[in-house]
């Protein structure tokens, strides 16, 4: 019998994950399932405890995209294991991309009834990405919006974020490398990924699929920033395809973006600053199973 290892994250969603600690405790006594319940205290702590347990398969990451990001990490350089995900975060894009319920119940119930299914997985940096990673205005808006959580949190913090980055972004001038062809363009943001979402629902790539062997690319091109807030509240919606002036959309396996030295990349939400000239990113040939 398959024994499933929950990982908590007590600081996901606000401070509201803490609860889910008895709630999957009374949820398990239930079953005949073998079960253990680990509590993270720091970053990086997830990936951690899914190499420190082997002999459970089934991972569970219960909080929101950092976590699961963590667990899934784990899984993949202990070389066995399936990721199990219980949302609970702030923004849950890698559960909205398994479209996986966002009710705690419902979650737990899709967890131990479901399947297993292979995902795939990006690579940049020598690193796993699974769901999006960019550059550009939206990894500026990343970092503003980090430093305002210290004093507001919620989607408000967001907000004033974008706000900021209005006020310091400018475009870039890149080289654009798609499987060999080159475009240039002077670009505002790009983005690379399986999943279509991030930052908590903008779904900034509304054509990708986790399944197809193939990775996304949007591409905002060199825009005013009046013209930014008028195209940000359509990417809620995946609306901004029919702004084809502004906003392109590829398909490729490997992405190389030409930039300069000290520019932010957002690899799923966490902030890395460019060591070289050249970013690349692979779809990769190894693949996450995921429960859903």
């Amino acid at each position: 019998m398959d024994k499933y290892l929950f990982i908590i994250n007590p600081t996901a969603g606000s401070g509201r994950t803490r609860a889910y600690v008895e709630f999957v405790r009374e949820y398990m006594s239930r079953t005949d399932k073998e079960y253990r319940i680990e509590i993270t205290t720091k970053p990086k702590e997830a990936t951690e405890m899914v190499m420190n347990y082997p002999e459970y398969k089934i991972c569970v990451a219960v909080g929101g995209d950092g976590t699961a990001n963590e667990v899934a990490k784990g899984i993949l350089q202990r070389g066995s294991g399936i990721l199990g995900i219980i949302p609970s975060g702030t923004g849950n894009d890698m559960a909205q991309a398994l479209h996986l319920s966002m009710d705690k119940e419902k979650a737990m119930e899709g967890l131990l009834r479901g399947e297993a299914v292979s995902i795939d997985l990006g690579r940049v940096r020598g690193d796993y990405f699974f769901n999006i990673a960019s550059v550009g205005f939206d990894a500026w808006v990343v970092r503003e919006t980090d430093r305002i959580k210290k004093v507001i949190k919620g989607k408000t913090s967001y907000i004033l974020g974008v706000l900021a980055g209005l006020l310091t972004y400018r475009s870039r001038e890149v080289d654009l490398e798609i499987d060999g062809e080159t475009i240039h363009r002077r670009a505002t943001l790009i983005a690379v990924g399986n999943g279509q979402s991030y930052g908590g629902g903008m779904k900034i790539l509304p054509m990708a699929s986790i399944y197809d062997d193939m990775l996304d690319v949007c591409v905002v091109k060199d825009i005013s920033n009046l013209k930014i807030l008028f195209l940000f509240p359509s990417i809620f919606k995946g609306e901004h395809t029919k702004y084809i002036k502004h906003v392109e959309f590829f398909k490729g396996r490997k992405v190389r973006v030409s930039l300069r030295k000290g520019e932010l990349l957002n690899i799923d939400g966490e902030l890395f600053e460019v060591e070289d000239e050249v970013v690349e990113f692979n779809l990769s040939n190894q693949k996450l199973e995921v429960i859903v």
